[in-house]
């Protein structure tokens, strides 16, 4: 139950905090934005002079900010009706494979003796043919307590963050597998096949992580980057509320600007995109979040400097959609096709791009879910002479339900 007298009297209470906090985000977001305009009208060699002495300036331009006036790439097709818009996206997709893959998981239960977790990714493979071939699956992981073990100040400890680390993980592997399987088959092969990760691919939560669990998840990524470029298959790391601060970075290395904590990038371009066009492709140069430790991308060997990103509007009335996006798919020169196999993926699924909404809605797992597994677990301990305990708070629960 909620109160909503209680609610509103914390909010009352709250209320200088929350003056002060916008006020604060006002100051910041109009310094940033004049810096913006300043940064428009920079040549690209003016801009590469300023930023060539930072080592991890956030982000670093490509030619494409040259042919980018006020940062902003228009999309010409100019749509009366979304049935004109979904007939655009239908003959742009036609014929291209896109993938998107999605998980969730199940914790381990403190109320039964023995930790056990479960983690279950789905993927979603569209041909876009006329006939309509799709392939949807999953993928179903047990995870034992060996598997739930991470290493805490010299001391093994069961701890979620190895669950959600063996999501992420079979989410990796999914793509993977589906890519080289793709790569194989010629016919699929002949119109660009595109890959949506469910991510960001800069995972700078990483470096929040214990040393061996961090590098892991960037081994991980590492895969990622390289079945993609091995097998020639485009990723997308699709973010649709980003948070980043990479070209406010950018701002405050060009223009001694105190560095970011309110605003956002996507917060800063939203005004200059309207729906369909993007942003210049930029390489990601972020620095660390501690200061003077390394930054994730320092781990990421030879894609150090192999991620790229591009804004892009999908919705009117909302901050543009972060598009992470290994560098090489810029330098071969396909980058424009990518985003309109994206714009037209947004389309299909009125805002959000259909092969990840699909992918989720399968992964999805629900209480009810989670409570089964918990009951098939413990009539296959009690099958198989397995000394399983419930406490007595669990017991309760299930003789009331």
């Amino acid at each position: 139950m909620i109160l909503r007298e209680r609610i509103l009297e914390q909010l009352a209470a709250k209320k200088t905090s929350l003056l002060a906090f916008d006020d604060e985000f006002q100051h910041e977001a109009e310094a940033y934005a004049d810096a913006l305009r300043q940064l428009s009208q920079l040549s690209l060699t003016e801009l590469e002079a300023k930023l060539n002495t930072h080592e991890s300036s956030g982000a670093l331009p490509t030619p494409e900010f040259a042919a980018a006036p006020q940062l902003h790439m228009d999309f010409a097709p100019q749509f009366n009706h979304h049935a004109d818009a979904r007939a655009w996206a239908s003959e742009i997709l036609l014929g291209h494979t896109t993938v998107a893959a999605d998980g969730s998981q199940i914790l381990p239960n403190n109320e039964l003796s023995i930790p056990v977790a479960a983690v279950q990714v789905a993927w979603f493979s569209n041909a876009h043919t006329r006939a309509g071939s799709y392939v949807k699956d999953l993928a179903f992981e047990i995870l034992p307590p060996e598997d739930l073990l991470i290493e805490l100040r010299g001391e093994r400890q069961f701890s979620e963050q190895a669950v959600s680390f063996h999501r992420f993980r079979l989410e990796v592997e999914t793509l993977c597998a589906q890519m080289r399987a793709l790569a194989a088959d010629a016919a699929q092969m002949e119109k660009l096949p595109l890959f949506f990760f469910d991510s960001s691919i800069v995972i700078s939560f990483a470096e929040q992580l214990h040393e061996e669990l961090g590098r892991k998840y960037i081994n991980a990524v590492l895969e990622l980057l390289r079945c993609s470029e091995q097998t020639r298959v485009p990723l997308v790391g699709y973010v649709d509320s980003s948070h980043a601060r990479d070209l406010a970075k950018l701002l405050s290395v060009c223009f001694n600007l105190r560095e970011a904590e309110r605003v956002h990038d996507a917060q800063l371009l939203s005004a200059r995109l309207n729906w369909g066009a993007r942003s210049p492709f930029f390489i990601c140069a972020r620095g660390s979040s501690r200061g003077n430790q390394q930054s994730v991308l320092d781990g990421f060997a030879e894609y150090r400097r192999g991620v790229g990103f591009v804004y892009l509007k999908t919705n009117a009335s909302a901050p543009p959609a972060r598009l992470e996006i290994p560098r090489w798919v810029y330098e071969q020169g396909l980058l424009d096709e990518v985003v309109d196999l994206v714009r037209a993926e947004v389309i299909v699924g009125n805002g959000y791009p259909y092969a990840l909404e699909t992918a989720d809605a399968a992964a999805v797992l629900s209480g009810r879910d989670r409570e089964a597994f918990y009951v098939i677990f413990q009539r296959f301990a009690e099958e198989q002479g397995i000394k399983l305990r419930v406490s007595p708070k669990a017991a309760s629960k299930a003789r009331r339900r």
